[in-house]
């Protein structure tokens, strides 16, 4: 197979995984790049055609792969010479694909929606929340998002640190924000201890 690369504005990730499974191939796909002002490096593992691994600093193997389906745009190039020894991923090259795409649709709703807070905003618990009443009910992801919350760590840290992904993580912050358990921290406000 000719050099496979080029960027991923003009051959999307998607084509990419079709043409390196057609052609049986074994290597990676190095990508870079930028979503939302954070360029994101990694690569994806190939062994005859289909994904095995892949690496992204902060991600585990599969989250790398859904996380890569969220860039649009950056150079990635195909290294017939890379290889790891062990399979991490064994999930289908099919519903890699049909999952990254749906990551991709709701990355891209998310960032048109206002109410969607964004990877860079920093929330903190609000100290006296008026639940009146009523109990606070809380699903076991809830918890575990909300129980990150602590003034410091950005929605992405809380993403990442949680292993729920960005989508489903921005989706919880948001939920936890209008039931009034969570805040913004405000820019002036230093860091909580």
């Amino acid at each position: 197979m000719k050099a496979l690369a080029g960027d991923l504005s003009e051959f999307p990730l998607t084509d990419i995984i079709q043409l390196v499974d057609l052609s049986k191939q074994t290597g990676a796909v190095v990508i870079e790049g930028n979503r939302s002002s954070k360029t994101l490096h990694g690569c994806i593992y190939f062994r005859d055609g289909k994904i095995i691994g892949a690496e992204m600093s902060g991600y585990a193997p599969l989250e790398a792969v859904y996380t890569f389906f969220t860039i649009s745009s950056g150079p990635f190039h195909f290294h017939d010479d890379m290889q790891i020894d062990e399979p991490t991923i064994t999930v289908s090259n099919e519903v890699i694909i049909m999952e990254g795409i749906m990551r991709q649709d709701a990355w891209q709703e998310q960032d048109e929606e206002e109410s969607i807070p964004s990877l860079l905003m920093v929330p903190r618990l609000v100290p006296n929340p008026a639940t009146g009443s009523s109990d606070i009910n809380l699903q076991a992801e809830e918890w575990r998002v909300l129980t990150m919350v602590n003034g410091k760590n950005t929605v992405g840290q809380i993403a990442q640190r949680s292993g729920l992904g960005e989508t489903r993580t921005r989706e919880i912050i948001a939920e936890l924000l209008s039931s009034g358990l969570i805040e913004e921290r405000p820019e002036s406000a230093e860091p909580e201890d």
